[in-house]
């Protein structure tokens, strides 16, 4: 059975590393392509090194396991004329719009070499989105039984996390400074929680930049890793027309 574990505990485990990979804008089938080869090899592996992967999305829907059709049927015609293609998943959470200004952000944490439970990860990366969001000068909160961050004008981040063989996947988003009118087109949750985001919030500019920055420091320090590699690209992928597509 697995133990809870301190921010204490992880923090006296040393040289542990994780390959931080900033790409820009990238498709989603493609980073569900790079996520699956990154998975593999750290079942391989068997190490407690991590992977992260932090891009944005052209517009697209995806629907987690809490999901359902009754959230898209509103706007469905505007989706198909539109080109906005939905894809339905085995993570965590409702249906979501990505779309460029929203930050995506997908941790592979080896639970088991880490010695943490699944509550201990839910509850580490809720808490390095709130410590962000206050690096920015926003207040957030958790709610009770919801996947989302929340801020007094609304929800500015949802959790949607998948583990397999104890290793995490797919991860979170941060709605930094998207097109609210598309992210809105959707019934995002069943809780009729306002969508909002930083730059809203803030009533001015959000610094992508500064919260890539942010987001990742306080990932790596909540599960207790000293050493951060950065790469701009994967040599999976290749650029076509600004987006970031994987090799056929």
């Amino acid at each position: 059975m697995k133990t809870h574990s301190s921010n204490s505990d992880l923090l006296q485990k040393q040289n542990r590393a994780i390959k931080i990979y900033m790409l820009g804008c990238v498709d989603f089938d493609s980073l569900l392509t790079l996520q699956k080869h990154a998975l593999e090899e750290m079942h391989g592996q068997q190490t407690d090194q991590a992977v992260v992967f932090v891009c944005e999305h052209p517009p697209i829907i995806t629907v987690g396991r809490e999901g359902s059709r009754s959230q898209l049927t509103r706007y469905y015609q505007e989706f198909q004329s539109g080109q906005i293609d939905v894809r339905w998943l085995n993570r965590g959470g409702g249906a979501l719009m990505h779309a460029p200004g929203q930050l995506a952000v997908y941790p592979l944490f080896p639970l088991n070499q880490l010695g943490i439970c699944v509550h201990d990860y839910q509850s580490g990366v809720k808490q390095a989105i709130i410590d962000m969001a206050a690096e920015q000068r926003v207040e957030a909160e958790t709610q009770p039984e919801t996947t989302g961050i929340f801020s007094r004008c609304g929800q500015f981040a949802s959790v949607g996390a998948a583990i397999q063989s104890w290793i995490s996947y797919y991860g979170f988003y941060i709605n930094v400074s998207p097109d609210m009118k598309l992210l809105r087109l959707i019934d995002s949750n069943q809780y009729d929680h306002r969508l909002t985001s930083l730059s809203a919030i803030l009533t001015r500019e959000a610094s992508m930049s500064s919260v890539r920055e942010s987001i990742v420091r306080q990932l790596a320090t909540k599960f207790g890793y000293q050493e951060t590699h950065f790469f701009t690209k994967h040599p999976l992928l290749h650029k076509v027309k600004k987006n970031v597509y994987v090799h056929a």
